[in-house]
């Protein structure tokens, strides 16, 4: 087995915490996929293994779509071979993105990586071509341009578009509770239209009663925002329906 240099060895050794794939690693460092399994092992102590999943059209892939829909983004890197897939976050929701990381792993059998971007952001990210392209299955976008282009498919399932509802509205939803009238507000934003309508059909389907609204923000560089309301004699069907995540949330500081 060739030596490596130490510099070489700390980068390689860096990018397979990170998550890259041997491919990637391969071609980045012009090193042999057989001496870097070798230091993957020493790492591990156990065989790289590729994300295995495969799309079945469930209400957890429905989630998991819903929470990429809402706040996840893809680059490509063509000088590396890179294929990154991101779901970003709020610091101060470090617990839903913990709950998010474990999601993601168990469905497609890969490491997410969770790091802060700054005091405020954090996101989970991982690097799999399979998995990159693995949401244009249900899901229609330009990824230049993502939040405003992107709509689901027609082929996604009742049970599909109930979990992409709680993970739309963890992400992009909101969940407020008003102590002076003593009731729970709820509504999404978005600023794909084609998605605002898709939603409100989602949620006439389950009686949930809802109205679609437009808002065009001050700064004319910003995209219209679209919000589907919740009305209030819907807003415990919905909660009871859906389950969103920052319903517990909701719950907790309300008490």
């Amino acid at each position: 087995m060739p030596r490596l240099r130490p510099a070489v060895k700390e980068e390689m050794v860096k990018s397979l915490q990170r998550g890259k794939s041997l491919n990637t690693i391969s071609k980045e460092f012009g090193i042999g996929k057989s001496t870097i399994y070798y230091y993957y092992k020493k790492m591990y102590g156990k065989k790289f293994i590729e994300p295995v999943f495969s799309p079945h059209n469930s209400e957890l892939e429905g989630e998991i779509n819903g929470i990429f829909a809402g706040d996840g983004s893809q680059y490509y890197y063509a000088k590396r071979g890179s294929y990154q897939v991101n779901v970003h976050f709020g610091a101060k929701n470090y617990w839903y993105a913990v709950y998010v990381k474990q999601l993601f792993e168990q469905f497609f059998n890969k490491k997410f990586r969770l790091q802060y971007e700054s005091e405020t952001k954090i996101r989970i990210r991982t690097e799999s071509k399979k998995i990159f392209n693995y949401f244009q299955n249900y899901l229609s976008y330009d990824r230049q341009i993502k939040h405003c282009t992107i709509k689901l498919k027609k082929n996604c399932s009742s049970s599909f578009k109930l979990g992409f509802l709680k993970g739309m509205f963890d992400t992009d939803g909101c969940l407020s509770y008003s102590k002076t009238e003593k009731n729970v507000r709820a509504f999404y934003t978005t600023t794909s239209q084609v998605l605002a309508t898709q939603l409100g059909m989602m949620l006439t389907k389950l009686g949930i009663i809802h109205s679609v609204r437009s808002r065009r923000p001050s700064n004319t560089n910003e995209k219209m925002v679209y919000i589907v309301y919740i009305w209030r004699a819907s807003t415990n069907r919905f909660i009871k329906t859906v389950k969103p995540m920052k319903a517990l949330r909701a719950g907790n500081s309300a008490r």
